[in-house]
């Protein structure tokens, strides 16, 4: 039996009314390329890594998804992180874009800010200073 049944996250799954214009935003500010699977249906990103445990290359997907497909449930809040290496830099970047920037902060795990992209799904933008 494995450690967890839960060894690593599979991907981010974002819900939108125009996930071709949602994913057009993405790419244009925060530098995630996607491709389409089904015209107006979903966009995704793929990331590839390898695992740790076993050496495997393993595949993170990141997606938005039409708003009708959204699981029902009581609240529909989420939060996605981002790790970034230069987050003064992007802010920066995001501003210059007229973007709304949620503070600055310094924790133990590293330096934070927040943005909303045009549908109100909140982002969570980190530079990791903890393990440099």
């Amino acid at each position: 039996m494995p450690k967890s049944f839960s060894e690593h996250v599979g991907g981010a799954f974002i819900y939108s009314e125009d996930p071709i214009k949602l994913a057009e935003w993405y790419k244009e500010h925060l530098g995630i390329d996607y491709k389409m699977t089904a015209v107006g249906t979903a966009s995704f990103a793929s990331f590839f890594y390898t695992e740790p445990v076993n050496g495997k290359k393993a595949n993170f997907a990141w997606t938005i998804i039409k708003s009708k497909y959204r699981p029902k449930t009581e609240e529909e809040s989420y939060m996605v992180n981002y790790r970034v290496s230069n987050l003064q830099k992007l802010v920066d970047h995001l501003k210059n874009r007229k973007i709304k920037v949620h503070g600055i902060e310094t924790q133990a795990e590293g330096n934070f800010a927040w943005i909303n992209d045009p549908e109100g799904n909140h982002i969570e933008i980190w530079e990791e200073t903890s393990f440099k």
